[in-house]
């Protein structure tokens, strides 16, 4: 039985742009498009009209847009049907859903 996702802290919301660092606690999600690096120790969620260009290392990555860069999910990383991951992508755990498409170096599995 899977768990509820955890509360959204933070949006950035269709048609808005952000480039710089982006740290965080808590669930944020990306519909806009953010240039840079992302880091969190929870979960990263790209929904299917966000854009992350740039590094992101998060604990949990959910991609239903573009991910795109030197991409590291330390748990878990779901590639969901309109999702597109582009780099070099190094996950642990890695599930693609059908139409989920991956044009990147890839690294899966403990190290």
């Amino acid at each position: 039985m899977s768990q509820p996702p955890a509360e959204l802290v933070a949006l950035l919301g269709k048609g808005a742009r952000y480039s710089g660092e982006m740290s965080f606690d808590g669930r944020v999600r990306v519909d806009g498009t953010f240039t840079g690096r992302i880091f969190t120790d929870d979960v990263l969620e790209i929904g299917e009209s966000g854009v992350v260009d740039g590094q992101i290392d998060a604990a949990t990555l959910i991609v239903a847009g573009v991910a795109r860069g030197d991409i590291h999910a330390r748990e878990r990383l779901v590639l969901q049907p309109t999702g597109l991951v582009e780099g070099q992508l190094d996950a642990r755990t890695l599930e693609v859903w059908p139409g989920g498409r991956i044009h990147a170096q890839v690294r899966a599995g403990e190290r």
